[in-house]
């Protein structure tokens, strides 16, 4: 064996033990592991929190104002459906003779039959208190409505400010990764000229820069889309560029609602709302049936004839026939807005009983998962990073192992924060469920 053979060996001999020493102690905790990525900083001034959101969202959000249209639409609708039948006055002039004329003197003393009629409709069945019952129930539906848009406003809140901040994290991780490597070019730039690294392996480390600086253009568009969709929620989009969420990632714990709540909660807006519609639809099956009691119509009249000048007084009433229409369409549309009504009552607590399972399950998983990688994954990647980049300073590794280590460590964090944010949108949809804070 040649003498340059054998010192390449020693080398790469002596460079494998100075890695399994650097490892070992790496694993034993004896080298201080990497700060934190993501170190928390003091917020800007134009960091919002998650608190601040949700105020803001209750004042301004168009979702919402357009709920509070149909809420004042209902309670005019009380007023329309409390009123009662409006009386009917009427004039009417009869016997005007063109040949023979109608007189001399003042108008009261013309000859011509004038009479004056006044009639007033009479409701029965009880059709006034039904539809007062009928409006009043569908009253409280739109409140229950409007308080089931700003549930659902709430979730998608709270998922689009998590969004936000996922999407925050992200760019800052890019961007500590694409400072990093400034700092690697720089220093294989150095090794290079010393002829310590070879030409190729500076190549490669300027390759994954360029890597890295078009992820952070990617996540610098994803940032500027979930600003955006916060903004919307929010009526701020003059000023989406200068939202940044505030709030830290919550902890992977199961909150206590999550596990003391046994069945559905009874004040669940979406709950109320159709069973208002039920009672309404029971109304108006109720109001429906009373067309076929007949309503009365009295009227009185006063009648004028000169030239005697006697006053005449009448008195009737008229009562509808029914001999061609029986309202028998309206009674079969009311049974039929009855059952569907009862329909939509039973699928929505079907759907609201399957929606809370499904999201206390995924609770416990997503929580599981973020404590996985915060507690166990991420120290460890974050350790073996440390050691690859501590043997790389020492020459103890090349170029392509510290890259891998990086890219692994790269994709661990970003998947760390995606198992935050996905915690914390199973807390959102949670919450939601439960018609809870978060």
């Amino acid at each position: 064996m040649s003498h340059s053979a054998h010192l390449l060996r020693s080398r790469c001999q002596h460079r494998g033990l100075r890695l399994r020493l650097l490892l070992l102690a790496c694993a034993l905790g004896l080298l201080h592991p990497a700060r934190d990525a993501l170190a928390q900083t003091a917020p800007p001034e134009s960091a919002l929190t998650l608190q601040a959101a949700e105020t803001r969202l209750r004042e301004a959000s168009r979702d919402l104002q357009r709920a509070r249209r149909d809420v004042e639409r209902a309670q005019a609708a009380t007023g329309s459906a409390a009123a009662r039948p409006n009386a009917t006055l009427s004039i009417d002039t009869t016997d005007i003779n063109p040949r023979r004329g109608i007189g001399a003197g003042p108008v009261w003393d013309k000859q011509v039959d004038t009479t004056v009629r006044l009639e007033q409709t009479f409701e029965r069945g009880g059709k006034r208190e039904l539809r007062m019952a009928r409006a009043d129930a569908l009253l409280d539906a739109a409140r229950a409505d409007q308080a089931d848009a700003l549930r659902q406003q709430l979730r998608t809140l709270r998922v689009a400010y998590f969004d936000l901040k996922l999407a925050e994290d992200k760019l800052t991780l890019l961007q500590q990764t694409l400072g990093l490597l400034d700092d690697t070019v720089a220093r294989a730039e150095v090794r290079v000229k010393a002829g310590d690294l070879a030409p190729s392996d500076l190549e490669r480390i300027r390759l994954d820069r360029l890597r890295a600086e078009s992820d952070l253009r990617v996540a610098e568009t994803v940032q500027r889309r979930a600003q955006a969709e916060l903004a919307r929620l929010l009526a701020l989009e003059g000023m989406a560029g200068r939202l940044h969420a505030a709030d830290p990632w919550p902890r992977p714990v199961v909150p206590v609602t999550a596990v003391a709540a046994a069945e559905l909660p009874a004040d669940r807006p979406d709950l109320r709302a159709a069973q208002s519609r039920l009672q309404a639809a029971q109304q108006g099956r109720s109001l429906a049936e009373s067309l076929r009691t007949r309503d009365i119509t009295v009227g009185v009249q006063y009648e004028h004839f000169p030239p005697d000048g006697r006053a005449m007084y009448g008195f009737g009433v008229s009562i509808p026939l029914f001999n061609g229409y029986d309202y028998r369409g309206e009674v079969d549309s009311a049974y039929a807005e009855l059952g569907a009504a009862e329909d939509d009552r039973l699928r929505v607590a079907a759907e609201a009983d399957a929606e809370l399972k499904l999201r206390r399950a995924e609770l416990d998983v997503q929580a599981a998962r973020a404590a996985r990688y915060l507690d166990t994954v991420l120290p460890t990647a974050r350790r073996s990073a440390e050691a690859t980049e501590f043997a790389f300073r020492h020459g103890a590794v090349g170029v392509i192992d510290v890259l891998d280590a990086r890219r692994t460590l790269r994709a661990i964090e970003s998947e760390a924060l995606d198992a935050q944010a996905d915690l914390a949108r199973a807390r959102a949809e949670l919450a939601a469920a439960l018609n809870s804070d978060f």
